[in-house]
């Protein structure tokens, strides 16, 4: 076998097991998930009740908030390793699900002490595992090892199906089929990983923070959305189970995420995911009081669900590329998003639970529609002003060059008719004009393309005409890592190679122009 047929081999196989990994907390996370829907009473039946998923969401909430906030102050890879956090994340999972098993057999009595611990220790373990997932799978994809934006919605297929069969069993079966598929997920985070090494800070990149919040907003949006018209599924009388309706939402969205990875290589714009989704979710939702036909009501249902489930994939790849290879921001970006999401599903809960216990239902269904649609009409106003500061922000940036520019056109000008020339002092400053001006226009070509910020910088070297070995030198990697880093940038622009690539970005900059 020769040695480009074991690299593909060995990209396959880490991808596989990436997928295989990262699905299983998916599949673990799912059902919880769809349990938050049941906060109505507390009966403690399902292992701690129909409030357990209501507070496993505020353990995984609080916890990936605080991790955010570690990570910003540069803390939590100082004081753990982290082969040991990892242990702790996945030893709590499993120990909750123990409490689950010996609740269900009857070894254990339920109340509100063993719900609070139970939920407490999986929401902090699946919480903890995830962002390790993600903070992997960022890790190989920047390595070239994979493609992130292909890896996270194969793993919600892999979670779908996994949330499937955990709802097809019931009892000890189901507790003992997730105890086995914990060990397995936990195999490959338990190896040594150097990123934990090379951490060192936590920055965005120019006009990242305006990608961060839009990503997250649409996420926070649909989130609320989710949590409220769950509710509603609670109540509809329907010969589809909300969790069926769950699991095909799942399976959807995450072959929908799949199908347009395959074609663009890329996640979504955020803006153009909200764009196809909210004419679609608002339909939705305007008819949702008005449907009588049972089939109708869980199509409905089902469209919204596969519009949460898309945006939180979509999220998830498009904050971990902002991240880049700084992986503490990867933890601080992936924890503040999610950590958000959590929160406003259990804020959507509460609020379809309230209003839908009044005693006019049709009312009740009408104001869960007519809130959500507010909500889910605020997220365009809310970028429009992200844009709009960004514009201006740029604006007075090329205000701020023109001066410079025009003073040095002057120097030049009043240079010619002087003796002694002093023209090769002002050639650098137009240089060095001419060359923020390309990098800028790099940049922009790069975020346009989803291209991540290790990326960005080989692009920009790239295109100064440097070599393999001087860019590997300049940015402290290795040549083969750059020549994943130069691969991926090609994948990404749909490059042939590259005078193909400087021929898009030459093009990219008319289109800009007019």
């Amino acid at each position: 076998m020769d040695e480009g047929s074991t690299s593909a081999l060995d990209r396959q196989r880490t991808q596989g097991t990436s997928v295989v990994g990262y699905g299983i907390i998916c599949g673990l996370t799912f059902p919880l998930m769809i349990s938050s829907t049941f906060l109505q009473e507390m009966s403690l039946s399902h292992g701690a009740g129909d409030a357990f998923g209501a507070l496993f969401f505020l353990a995984y909430s609080l916890t990936m908030a605080f991790t955010a906030l570690t990570a910003l102050a540069r803390l939590s890879h100082r004081t753990r390793s982290h082969q040991l956090r990892m242990a702790g994340a996945y030893a709590a999972v499993f120990i909750g699900n123990l409490l689950m098993l010996g609740r269900t057999t009857g070894i254990i009595e339920g109340g509100w002490p063993y719900a609070f611990f139970a939920s407490s220790t999986i929401g902090y373990g699946l919480a903890t595992t995830e962002l390790g997932w993600m903070t992997r799978i960022t890790t190989l994809h920047e390595n070239g090892q994979l493609s992130l934006a292909r890896t996270v919605p194969l793993a919600f297929l892999c979670g779908g199906g996994i949330a499937a069969l955990i709802f097809y069993a019931s009892g000890a079966t189901e507790i003992l089929f997730a105890l086995v598929i914990i060990v397995i997920s936990a195999a490959p985070l338990m190896q040594r990983q150097t990123f934990e090494e090379t951490d060192s800070s936590s920055a965005f990149l120019e006009g990242g923070a305006g990608d961060f919040v839009k990503a997250v907003l649409y996420l926070a949006v649909f989130s609320f959305v989710f949590g409220a018209v769950s509710q509603v599924a609670t109540k509809a009388e329907s010969a589809v189970p909300i969790e069926t309706q769950a699991v095909t939402g799942i399976l959807a969205a995450a072959a929908a995420m799949l199908a347009h990875a395959a074609r663009r290589k890329r996640a979504f714009a955020a803006s153009d995911l909200y764009n196809m989704l909210f004419p679609v979710v608002a339909l939705a939702l305007v008819a949702l009081p008005f449907i009588t036909s049972p089939g109708l009501h869980v199509a409905a249902t089902t469209l919204v669900f596969v519009a949460f489930y898309l945006t939180g994939m979509n999220a998830r790849v498009s904050v971990c590329l902002l991240g880049g290879h700084d992986h503490v921001s990867v933890r601080v970006y992936v924890g503040a998003a999610l950590a958000i999401s959590g929160s406003l599903i259990l804020a959507g809960v509460l609020f379809g639970s309230f209003v839908l216990t009044q005693e006019v239902p049709t009312g009740g269904l009408a104001l869960v529609s007519l809130v959500s649609l507010f909500v889910l009409a605020l997220s365009p106003v809310l970028t429009a002003r992200i844009e709009r500061r960004r514009a201006r922000s740029a604006s007075m940036s090329n205000e701020e060059r023109e001066p410079v520019a025009a003073s040095a056109s002057a120097d030049a000008t009043a240079a010619s008719t002087k003796p002694v020339s002093p023209a090769p002092a002002a050639a650098p400053v137009a240089t060095s004009d001419v060359l923020a001006l390309q990098t800028d226009l790099l940049r922009r070509f790069a975020e346009h393309h989803g291209l991540t910020p290790r990326e960005a910088d080989v692009l920009v070297l790239l295109a100064q005409g440097r070599t393999r070995t001087y860019i590997a030198a300049e940015l402290d990697l290795s040549p083969n890592t750059v020549k994943g880093y130069i691969r991926n940038i090609y994948q990404k622009s749909d490059a042939r190679d590259k005078q193909d690539l400087l021929d898009r970005v030459e093009l990219f900059e008319r289109r800009s122009q007019s």
